[in-house]
């Protein structure tokens, strides 16, 4: 097994090559080389902890005390998932499932089911949808309703 911390980390790529992805791949290559085990160094990313740690909190996002900020809950969770190089569309169907009562009939999203449609969850869920990808999660994006609040709010 490897210890080079450039060839322990295997972030989940995109197809699509963008100026912003290009930039955030030279972050990475900057970054990793701290994570490399030397007592000198800044301490090595406990990986499977996080990787745990993130998967039991999206297991429990349906929690009670988290119902208002359940779209922000699946996004952070999703997001460090990613960044620890985790598949999440795995995931897929769980965040549809609980998205879709969060979502109003103006197309946004509020914190959970009957909760009014803000701007907040709204980026919150599309981010999540566009993480673990797939038709059906894209599809529960209405887009024109989001292009018409968008403009609502510009």
């Amino acid at each position: 097994m490897s210890t080079d911390p450039l060839e322990l980390a295997s972030p989940v790529k995109d197809e699509l090559v963008t100026e912003t992805s290009i930039r955030q791949d030279e972050v990475v290559e900057e970054c990793l080389p701290l994570l490399a085990d030397d007592p000198l160094s800044v301490p090595h990313l406990r990986r499977d902890d996080h990787t745990a740690f993130l998967k039991d909190r999206l297991h429990n996002a349906t929690h009670i005390a988290y119902d208002a900020s359940r779209p922000w809950i699946l996004y952070w969770c999703l997001t460090g998932l990613c960044a620890l190089g985790q598949d999440v569309t795995v995931y897929r169907q769980s965040v549809i499932e609980t998205l879709t009562p969060a979502q109003n009939a103006g197309g946004g999203f509020g914190g959970g089911h009957g909760f009014l449609s803000h701007a907040a969850p709204s980026y919150a869920a599309v981010l999540s949808l566009a993480m673990v990808g797939g038709e059906e999660a894209l599809d529960l994006i209405d887009r024109r309703a989001l292009q018409v609040q968008w403009k609502f709010v510009m």
